[in-house]
This record gives structure tokens, C-alpha cells and sequence, in this order.
């Protein structure tokens, strides 16, 4: 059932958020200071509490939940910068799909480590 609701969360949410992101309604600065929060946000949440890592699971989701979105916000930057370099429809189609499709790398890692978890 987690599996299930996680993989909800990494091929919907995931690719939902990249779109929104990269639809221009928020500003590049903006997006650059939200990555790089959530990012140092979900690394002092890892490291900082190292002890309770894995332990604590409020804090291990949060952990990993913020760090998947400063990969999502790291995307979105690429694809817009990418789009600002060539504004065709084709670099738009492209960057969509293989933005969108990067958010949901986390999932493979996840099913990879329940396969060999047994």
C-alpha cells in the first residue's frame, strides 16, 4: 500500500509541480532561493540528526521529501534556462518530457532497494 501511495506521489505530484514550475509564473531568483532552501533544509535535516535517521520517520519523510523537491526545483531551473537559450516549440516539448520524467527517478532508486530489501 505505501509503495503504491509513493508511487502516486513520484509519477503524478512529481511531474505536476516540475510543470508548474517551469510554466513561468514564478520568478528565476525565486526558484534558485526555493531549491536552495529545501535543499539545505532536507541535508540538515539528514545530517544534522543523523542519530535520528531512519529512526524517526516524520523526520526521515520530511528529509527526503525536501530534497526531492530542491531535484524537482534543480530541473525546472535547467529546463527554463534551456528554453530561454532556444525558445522553439521543440526545445519546449523536450524539456517537458525529460524534466518531467526526472522527477520520478527517486521512485526507481525506492522499488530497487524494496526489491533487494526482500
Amino acid at each position: 500500500m505505501i509503495l503504491t501511495a509513493l508511487f502516486v506521489v513520484f509519477f503524478v505530484a512529481g511531474p505536476l509541480a516540475f510543470r508548474g514550475l517551469t510554466r513561468g509564473r514564478v520568478q528565476q531568483r525565486s526558484l534558485g532561493v526555493g531549491t536552495a532552501v529545501c535543499a539545505g533544509a532536507g541535508l540538515a535535516l539528514r545530517y544534522g540528526f543523523a542519530e535520528l535517521w531512519g529512526r524517526n520517520v516524520a523526520l526521515t519523510v520530511l528529509s527526503i521529501a525536501l530534497i526531492w523537491f530542491a531535484w524537482i526545483g534543480v530541473l525546472a531551473y535547467g529546463a527554463r534556462k534551456l528554453r530561454q537559450v532556444d525558445g522553439g516549440l521543440r526545445m519546449r516539448r523536450w524539456t517537458g518530457v525529460i524534466g518531467a520524467a526526472g522527477t520520478t527517478m527517486p521512485w526507481f532508486g525506492l522499488a530497487s532497494a524494496n526489491l533487494l530489501q526482500g
